[in-house]
C-alpha cells in the first residue's frame, strides 16, 4: 500500500473519531474564558524513533519536548480535547531537521489515569538534507496513550508528518515518541 493510501486512512480515522466525539459531547469555543476552566498543564521530554524519507531508510533518534493543556479555545462538555505542542530534533544520516508541531487530540479516558487520543497535527519543519536547508509546512495525523497520575506524566505517540517539498527538500516522516514529564 502506498504511503498516501496510508496517510488518508490514519487522517479519515482520526478525523472520524473526532466528528464523532463532537458531534455527541457538543462544542464550547473559548472555552479558557469560562469561569471554573482548568488547563492542568504537562511539560515533557521526548525520545524517540523516526524513519523520514529524506533519510535514505535509516532510522533516526529524535527528541525534543512536549507542552501539553486542556485546550482554551475548542472544548467538548467533559474537555476532552487536549493541545498538544512539540518540538522535535534529528541530526542523523545526514539529514538535520527541527519541526514545530501543533495537535489538538481527541482525547478518551480508560481509567485509573490512561487514555487515548487521536488528533490532526499542523506544523512548520526547518530540514536540511545535507545541500540545502528549507522552512517546510508539514501537516499529518497522530495517536496516542498517555498515563497521568498526580504530578507524574507519560506517554507514547505515533506520528505520521508530511511536509511541503521545496527545492528537492522534503522531510515526510513517521515517528513513535516516548514521553515523560510532569503535570502541574
Amino acid at each position: 500500500m502506498k504511503t498516501s493510501r496510508i496517510t488518508s486512512l490514519f487522517l479519515l480515522a482520526g478525523l472520524a473519531l473526532g466528528a464523532t466525539a463532537s458531534q455527541a459531547d457538543g462544542l464550547r469555543f473559548f472555552a479558557g474564558k469560562e469561569a471554573g476552566f482548568k488547563f492542568e498543564p504537562t511539560i515533557a521530554l521526548t525520545g524517540g524513533v523516526m524513519k523520514a524519507t529524506a533519510a535514505n531508510d535509516d532510522n533516526n533518534f529524535v527528541y525534543g519536548l512536549d507542552f501539553n493543556m486542556n485546550c482554551g479555545l475548542i472544548q467538548t462538555a467533559d474537555n476532552r480535547i487536549r493541545t498538544h505542542v512539540q518540538i522535535n530534533h534529528t541530526n542523523e544520516s545526514g539529514v538535520k531537521a527541527t519541526s514545530f508541531e501543533l495537535s489538538p487530540r481527541y482525547t478518551l479516558p480508560i481509567g485509573s489515569g490512561f487514555s487515548v487520543g487521536a488528533g490532526p497535527v499542523i506544523g512548520m519543519v526547518k530540514a536540511d538534507n545535507g545541500v540545502a536547508d528549507k522552512n517546510l509546512f508539514a501537516y499529518g495525523a497522530v495517536v496516542g496513550a498517555n498515563y497521568r497520575k498526580g504530578m507524574y506524566y507519560s506517554g507514547l505517540d505515533l506520528r505520521y508528518l508530511n511536509t511541503s517539498e521545496r527545492s528537492n527538500v522534503g522531510f515526510e516522516n513517521w515517528a513513535l515518541i516516548a514521553k515523560v514529564g510532569i503535570n502541574f
